[in-house]
């Protein structure tokens, strides 16, 4: 007779994982704590606890397979999303703001790799300047960049993992603490702030309706994410693995999916965020599965000095660099907001601080954040390796 536990058929750990998914998004839709938490953690640390305490499989070719491709989908789909086009509505001064915010988000995750760089070649077998990757996609792009870029670069580790991104989402609260307090005390000694009028993509934007699914749309959305990743795998194995062979694969489906964004006919499916945003949570859940808690627990420290570095330097920069290029403070902080957490928090944010009009130039360099992430996390990971090693 099979032994009930640990459960390791894939069709039940599919039926485990989904019942993960659909609780944790339960929570966060009745409880506003487990909100703040968000679904992510809720779904990271169930599916630890499942693994940790022997009632699902803690390691196997399933949850490799299922983080491959699951972020390989998502980033597909949500790229789908991207309107390079949107940003001209942004205006020059924004975009030079958000330039400013990625060069300093670049800077603070070098300096803060290259003083802990003993440490992380500890936890990573002496390729610790990778950690470099996931937290410049994060700072540039948000959470899609950060994942995107730990599975690029190949890093493995459940366990940092795991830390890293719970230390990465608690840093958002101080972050976005700092930019509704300190405008009001700073905004003197900056430039005043253009006008920026209401569009439609704005109250699109603002628009808390939700997005029909429809069958076609679905069927044609997975055809073509999965149709990019079998291209992307195929060039890069017969052509462009010759010619560079560290390019990893994430980086030609990241091209793909833009350039299929950009076509009409992709662009009028609906539900690609919402898709993608579900086979994330398959990630999360196959990341918890292979977490052991406590090494996770025992990493998490060194993960917080890390991010106070990199916060520390990425915004007393930022502050310098705006004061030299003229860029007005509500500007920068919107800016910097897009970086790190992408268009909902930007919309969120100026709700908050009544700068409606700033609404939709932010929103619009957050979703470039989106595309370049990836580019810009790759080459700074690699520019440190040239560094430190």
């Amino acid at each position: 007779m099979n032994q009930l536990f640990p459960i390791q058929q894939p069709f039940h750990l599919i039926i485990v994982i989904l019942s993960i998914i659909t609780f944790s998004l339960w929570l966060s839709s009745r409880f506003r704590i487990a909100a703040k938490i968000s679904p992510v953690l809720i779904i990271l640390g169930i599916s630890a606890l499942l693994s940790n305490t022997g009632i699902i499989v803690s390691g196997g070719e399933f949850y490799d397979s299922l983080m491959d491709y699951a972020v390989s989908f998502a980033v597909c789909l949500i790229l789908f999303t991207v309107r390079l086009g949107d940003l001209k509505k942004a205006g020059m001064p924004v975009l030079i703001a958000f330039a400013i915010a990625c060069f300093c988000s670049v800077a603070g995750c070098m300096v803060g790799s290259m003083v802990l760089i003993d440490k992380f070649d500890g936890v990573l077998a002496g390729q610790g300047w990778k950690i470099a990757g996931p937290y410049i996609g994060t700072y540039i792009g948000g959470s899609l960049n950060f994942f995107s870029m730990w599975q690029g670069l190949e890093m493995g580790n459940p366990d940092l993992f795991a830390a890293a991104n719970a230390v990465d989402n608690l840093t958002l609260v101080p972050i976005f603490a700092f930019w509704m307090v300190v405008p009001k005390f700073l905004e003197k000694f900056y430039p005043s702030a253009g006008s920026y009028t209401q569009t439609d993509l704005q109250l699109q934007i603002n628009s808390k309706t939700p997005v029909p699914l429809i069958i076609k749309d679905i069927a044609a959305l997975a055809f073509w994410a999965l149709f990019i990743i079998f291209i992307s795998k195929y060039l890069r194995n017969n052509f462009i693995k010759r010619l560079m062979p560290m390019m990893p694969t994430i980086l030609i489906i990241t091209t793909l999916a833009i350039i299929g964004g950009r076509l009409k006919f992709i662009q009028n499916l609906k539900g690609a965020h919402e898709i993608g945003n579900l086979a994330f949570y398959f990630f999360f859940a196959a990341i918890g599965a292979l977490m052991d808690i406590q090494k996770a627990v025992r990493l998490a420290p060194v993960l917080f000095v890390f991010v106070t570095i990199v916060i520390v330097v990425q915004i007393s920069l930022a502050l310098v660099l705006g004061k030299i290029f003229g860029v007005n403070l509500r500007v920068l902080a919107i800016a910097e907001l897009a970086a790190k957490a992408g268009p909902s928090t930007v919309i969120a944010y100026t709700n908050a601080k009544n700068w409606n009009e700033l609404a939709l130039p932010g929103a619009a360099v957050g979703l470039l954040g989106y595309a370049i992430g990836n580019y810009i996390g790759f080459a700074g990971a690699y520019l440190l390796k040239i560094i430190v090693q």
